[in-house]
């Protein structure tokens, strides 16, 4: 049975998941609390400051794709309290990480903008989508510190890569609510065309897998599906990992279920945010360990953290989706933004059909175009944003020059890694301490370019594919398995690596330090470890077989939805339960005419979120426009 044909079989009791979900959308629009505060300055923690890159931040193999050391070397000057602003020019002091220092001039920009979109990655992409939607014809400026397009939908296509292969987001769930059609749908991106076929998740299956059978060392294949009944567990274990498999995809079609965004969903399960995924599989439904050790295997990669720290609010709405129809593109997510792109500036890219909008090279020339009711500015470094009454204003950084750019709105669609630094000086206290209690896992990926694909197809795996006991990784995704040629074993493809966290949230920031310090050398050494141990079956050898190791290291972190993220804990008034806010609600607040978008305020690391971020804060502007 297909997964469609699966999903069509599991109806849902009384009102669907989307009818409920748009209501809750509707509902909620225009809800935020605006506020505008005076300037202040506040400490933040020593752990992370002032730390220079190391030796791979000069090594070429990691100095492909989109955040590289030029983009948060800047944004360190913010990390690094470097910058202080004056009305029309700003100081940089010297520090010695890199040679910069001096008073500069703050340009005019000189721009007629609506709005301005800090980040053109899926949010701003998004919110620059529904703006003009609900509004034709709006003059949007999107200024993105990457040099390449996409945020955290960016891609590598350069040579010696055979296949265009991801540098971030792998795939998306299939739309289960009005606003992700829409943005599917008038974007031209069919994505029933490009649901991901089977086998799905395999696992890799050995003596450091926990609770398995003494000399096991071999892969199951379609874990999440048929092969459940071949993984090498007890049978008490088999018969859990059955009823977890059945709750999940139960909670996927229940009323107000855990979602993204997650202001979607009723508040009677706002509870899930306060227990971790380990302590609602092991306590509240009684299963054995090994089912939480078998989810958290996707935990400490899609969830950025282990079962035990990720709660069980984001894990549900997240594992839930995974027994339903899942669709990718070549390039994962990047795809996804192509189509936005192509929307939003036709000329953009030559064709219109996937294939086309996939395989032909971006035409930079025509995204900053003054012609453009959209316009994208590459390689711009927003530092500051401020409003006044009739408003707002970004501060960015471009070619070595300071500039000014104003409109009657600002939306900061980057994460609040670096959102909250951008307006520090306009948020109190209280404000400042809920953006603090956000927690970001620096994320490292990789492309593994095997000169033939034999190994993988003849062990029978397809997109993704999970093993134990690796020093820095969780999975690979097989880059071209969305194609027709994913059967061919004479092909040369790529495996896209992402990396795992292992980690509890309070040590994020030694672990960004690593993300920085740590040579390019170690993250290959466990990249041929792994291989060599996990294909060994099939006689492969990384010396051999590999032909390219790229790196990409994240400049930002990817949220960590650890307990009381994404809710409050609700409240319980005469047996109806109210919602109450989390960090995250108090942080995003509107500050006068700046709203915050990104997957971090609305929920959890997924393109639905950055997506609906995009639609809130589309909503929140048009009042200035």
């Amino acid at each position: 049975m297909s997964k469609k044909d699966d999903r069509a079989d599991n109806g849902s009791d009384g009102i669907s998941r989307r009818d409920f979900l748009n209501g809750m959308l509707l509902a909620a629009g225009g809800g935020a609390l605006s506020g505008f505060f005076p300037m202040r300055a506040f400490a933040h923690s020593e752990v992370d400051r002032n730390v220079c890159d190391g030796s791979i931040g000069m090594d070429p193999r990691a100095l492909r794709g989109g955040n590289l050391p030029s983009v948060f070397n800047v944004g360190h000057w913010m990390r690094d309290g470097r910058l202080t602003f004056s009305q029309n020019s700003v100081r940089l002091s010297g520090y010695e990480c890199d040679p910069q220092q001096g008073n500069f001039q703050i340009r005019s920009d000189n721009g007629n903008y609506d709005v301005i979109i800090v980040g053109s990655g899926i949010s701003g992409l998004a919110a620059a989508f529904f703006l003009q939607r609900r509004r034709p014809g709006t003059r949007v400026l999107l200024l993105d510190a990457n040099p390449v397009f996409g945020g955290n939908a960016a891609r590598d296509d350069a040579r010696p890569i055979p296949v265009v292969s991801s540098t971030a987001g792998a795939y998306a769930v299939d739309p289960y609510d009005d606003f992700l059609e829409e943005f599917y749908r008038v974007t031209g991106l069919d994505w029933a065309a490009h649901y991901i076929p089977d086998p799905f998740y395999s696992y890799f299956f050995d003596n450091r897998t926990p609770y398995v059978r003494p000399g096991t060392h071999s892969w199951t294949l379609d874990v999440y599906g048929r092969g459940v009944n071949d993984m090498p567990y007890s049978q008490d274990i088999l018969h859990d990992l059955k009823r977890a498999k059945q709750d999940f995809r139960n909670w996927y079609n229940r009323e107000g279920s855990p979602t993204d965004p997650a202001d979607n969903s009723d508040p009677r399960f706002d509870y899930l945010a306060h227990k971790t995924l380990h302590q609602y599989l092991t306590t509240e439904r009684g299963f054995h360990p090994a089912v939480s050790d078998f989810y958290s295997r996707f935990a400490v990669d899609a969830l950025a953290g282990p079962s035990e720290s990720v709660n069980a609010y984001a894990s549900i709405a997240f594992v839930g989706a995974e027994y339903f129809p899942v669709f990718s593109l070549p390039g994962g997510t990047s795809g996804i933004a192509r189509h936005a792109l192509n929307w939003l500036i036709p000329a953009a890219i030559e064709g219109s059909s996937t294939e086309d909008l996939i395989n032909n090279a971006i035409r930079t020339q025509e995204l900053d175009k003054p012609s453009n009711n959209t316009r994208i500015r590459q390689g711009a470094m927003v530092l500051r944003a401020d409003c006044g009454t009739n408003n707002a204003n970004v501060v960015y950084y471009l070619d070595g020059q300071f500039y000014r750019a104003n409109a009657k709105a600002v939306i900061l669609a980057g994460q609040g890694y670096t959102a909250h630094r951008i307006i520090e000086h306009l948020i109190n206290q209280e404000t400042l301490q809920a953006w603090l209690q956000f927690r970001f896992v620096p994320v490292v990926m990789a492309n593994v370019t095997l000169k033939k694909a034999g190994p993988v197809v003849d062990l029978g795996l397809g997109y993704n594919n999970y093993w134990w006991g690796s020093k820095y990784w969780a999975d690979f995704v097989v880059g071209d398995w969305v194609t027709p040629r994913r059967h061919d074993r004479n092909r040369s493809t790529v495996l896209t690596f992402y990396g795992a966290n292992f980690f509890p949230p309070d040590e994020m920031p030694d672990e960004r330090v690593k993300l920085l310090k740590t040579p390019f050398g170690e993250y290959e050494k466990s990249l041929r470890d792994d291989l060599n141990r996990i294909l060994a079956s099939t006689g492969f050898d990384f010396n051999r077989d590999v032909s390219a190791v790229y790196i990409y290291r994240w400049g930002h972190g990817m949220i960590y939805p650890t307990l009381g993220f994404p809710h409050g804990v609700p409240e319980n008034r005469n047996g109806r339960i109210i919602r109450k806010p989390a960090p995250r609600h108090r942080a995003r607040k509107q500050i006068g005419r700046i709203s915050f978008a990104g997957q971090d305020v609305e929920s959890s690391p997924a393109v639905e979120s950055a997506i609906g971020s995009g639609l809130r804060t589309a909503m929140e502007v048009q009042t200035f426009l």
